[in-house]
């Protein structure tokens, strides 16, 4: 009987406390009608040096920021937009960080007490060149890796020339993959910050959890290398390594016991009946703990005393 009670103990506090997990890039919270969405973006390189600044900025006064980022959320759903679009854009030599915050409206549907919400505006790409100041934060593989790749590898095709400079030039794209000069230079050029296409894998495909102390369900994904390219070079009296890497994590969570269908997440939104339900059956499931501990050490002390 005691184990039966440690077995239904661990099961009831493996339900309310989940293992910690690392904090996402990309969280979007659904709240009621929408999507409270934060982003924290880096880009980390040496290829090139980035200007030192700190600049906020906000779609309601900035057109053409507000015109990318809702023609790329309309081009995967039509019915969502934008509201409140805010970005920080934050460089120095190295790193380059853009902090979002924002709401995504109109992806929601109710019929009765179910609420079907659509998350295929995850997947948006902004294509456009956008500034802030004198620093292009979007096209940045364009504006800024191009045009380094473009020289080593033109570089490479006179390592061979008795009076070049750079002896063996190598590149890698995806972290380890070997390409020639060309691929390397169209890999980084075609590269953007704001592009989520590599979100598109099916919510239910995402790593679910369900946490009873809040009553959330969290679904999460990390996709594979999204942007990651580096060359090797061997000059005359030194060897140079240039880098430059981007990657990000995404969670949604939306309140309640949720279930997701495709890109579809369904959850009740009613009463609150099932949410009542599952906090009764924690309190029993506790009391049930306590009353067969009881009869346990009644059971033990009663044995002792026969023994007497």
């Amino acid at each position: 009987m005691r184990t039966i009670a440690i077995i239904i103990l661990l099961l009831v506090l493996a339900s309310v406390y989940a293992a910690p997990v690392s904090a996402a890039n990309i969280t979007a919270t659904f709240d009621k009608e929408h999507f409270q969405t934060s982003m924290n973006l880096s880009v980390h390189q040496n290829m090139t040096k980035f200007v030192n600044q700190s600049i906020a900025l906000d779609a309601s006064q900035n057109s053409n920021m507000s015109a990318a980022f809702n023609d790329a959320l309309r081009k995967v759903d039509p019915s969502a937009s934008f509201s409140a679009l805010t970005i920080r854009v934050w460089s120095n030599a190295t790193w380059l960080n853009l902090t979002i915050a924002t709401s995504i409206v109109g992806v929601s549907e109710r019929k009765g007490d179910i609420a079907a919400v659509n998350t295929t505006w995850r997947m948006f790409n902004v294509s456009a060149d956008l500034r802030a100041g004198n620093l292009s934060y979007n096209t940045v593989g364009r504006e800024y890796f191009r045009p380094v790749l473009d020289f080593y590898a033109n570089a490479s095709l006179f390592v061979n020339d008795p009076n070049a400079t750079i002896r063996a030039v190598n590149f890698f794209v995806d972290e380890t993959q070997s390409v020639t000069g060309p691929e390397a230079a169209n890999y980084v050029g075609n590269f953007t910050v704001l592009d989520f296409r590599p979100l598109n894998v099916p919510i239910d495909q995402w790593e679910r959890t369900y946490n009873l102390s809040n009553n959330t369900t969290t679904w999460r994904y990390t996709p594979p290398v999204i942007f990651a390219a580096s060359v090797e070079a061997s000059q005359l009296n030194k060897s140079v390594t240039l880098f430059s890497s981007y990657t990000y994590s995404a969670e949604i969570i939306i309140p309640g016991l949720a279930q997701a269908a495709g890109n579809i997440l369904r959850v009740d939104v009613g009463t609150g009946q099932k949410e009542w339900i599952m906090t009764g059956v924690v309190v029993l499931s506790l009391g049930l703990v306590v009353v067969i501990q009881v009869m346990f050490r009644a059971k033990k002390k009663a044995a002792k005393l026969g023994r007497r």
